[in-house]
This record gives structure tokens, C-alpha cells and sequence, in this order.
């Protein structure tokens, strides 16, 4: 359970293995320069929001990403190990399968040294809840994998995936509705 508290979430910008489909993981694979290029284009439609304090992922492509986003707000900066991508175990810089590997890690097929996906969604809402228990706004600025567990508890009703750099706003439901996400 996430607590009903708006927020906004960005993922990281791109990487050369977002590029070429490999799993990152735990991996400290740093931004290219399309994935900086599109962390400034974050900062420019999040200049204005009222956002209070930035909770970042520790793994480089996201931290950068927050420090980037973080020159238009002047805001301090959290690190959390609790907001780090999903450990994938073996399939850590593979090439992603053809098929839907995220279906089967959801349905309990998990990859030999990987986290199990109900473990992983354990860490996030606890990291997500340590959060939205502050005061204010926050962002939070994390990875593709972290978004979907928050996707499924939202019942958000669209694809689980974040572009990268994408900025969102979350907002609870109000009585009888599901949390409702707005792009930036």
C-alpha cells in the first residue's frame, strides 16, 4: 500500500544499454548524451512545480539525472538505496528477451541471484511510503522497474512503462476512483 499523497516521479535519462535493451539493474551505468540532453529538457517543465524536496535512486543515471532536473529548483537532494533499479541477477547486462520478461518476474519467475519481484515491490513502497511521510511535494527520481509496482498498485490503466526523462505527476484517488497520472 503507497500512501494517498501526490507526488511526481521521474525516471532517469537514457543510457547506452536503455539503447541496446540490456538489463541495468544494479548496474552504475551512467547517462549518454541524449539521456543528459533530455534531463535538461526535464528541468525546463519542471522549473515551475511546486515540488519541495527530490528523492533520488543512488545509482548514477538517476542521481545525475536529479542533480540536472535539481538546477531549475534548487531543492535538496535525498539519496535512497531504497528507490534503486530491481537487482536482475545473471540477466544484469543482457540483452532483454525477446519476450515478456516483466510478466513472468511478476508471475514469480525469477532469474537465478535476481530479487524476487514481491521482494522488490516490498522495498519500493517502503521507500516510496518513507518518503511521502515528509511534509510537501516531493520528486522522485528512480528507474523503469521501480515504476511498475507503483503502476499495478495504482491501477493506472496504462502501459507500465516510463519513456525516459518523462516527468508525471501522481495524484490519489478520490472516494470510488483509481490514482490518476499526468504527464508533464
Amino acid at each position: 500500500m503507497i500512501i494517498r499523497k501526490p507526488f511526481y516521479y521521474i525516471r532517469h535519462g537514457q543510457t547506452d544499454w536503455n539503447v541496446e535493451r540490456r538489463f541495468q539493474g544494479s548496474m552504475d551505468i551512467p547517462l549518454n548524451a541524449t539521456g543528459i540532453a533530455q534531463a535538461h529538457a526535464a528541468k525546463d517543465l519542471m522549473r515551475d512545480l511546486p515540488i519541495t524536496h527530490i528523492y533520488s535512486s543512488t545509482l548514477q543515471r538517476a542521481r545525475v539525472t536529479a542533480d540536472i532536473v535539481n538546477e531549475g529548483l534548487s531543492l535538496p537532494i535525498t539519496d535512497m538505496d531504497g528507490l534503486q533499479e530491481c537487482k536482475f541477477g545473471v540477466l544484469e547486462g543482457q540483452l532483454s528477451p525477446s519476450k515478456n520478461f516483466s510478466e513472468d518476474w511478476r508471475n514469480g519467475v525469477t532469474p537465478d541471484k535476481a530479487e524476487t519481484y514481491i521482494n522488490f515491490t516490498a522495498r519500493v513502497f517502503a521507500a516510496i511510503n518513507e518518503v511521502l511521510e515528509n511534509d510537501g511535494t516531493p520528486l522522485i527520481v528512480a528507474h523503469g522497474a521501480v515504476f511498475w509496482p507503483i503502476h499495478t498498485h495504482m491501477q493506472l490503466g496504462r502501459a507500465n512503462t516510463l519513456p525516459n526523462a518523462h516527468p508525471v505527476h501522481l495524484a490519489p484517488p478520490n472516494e470510488g476512483q483509481n490514482w490518476t497520472l499526468t504527464e508533464i
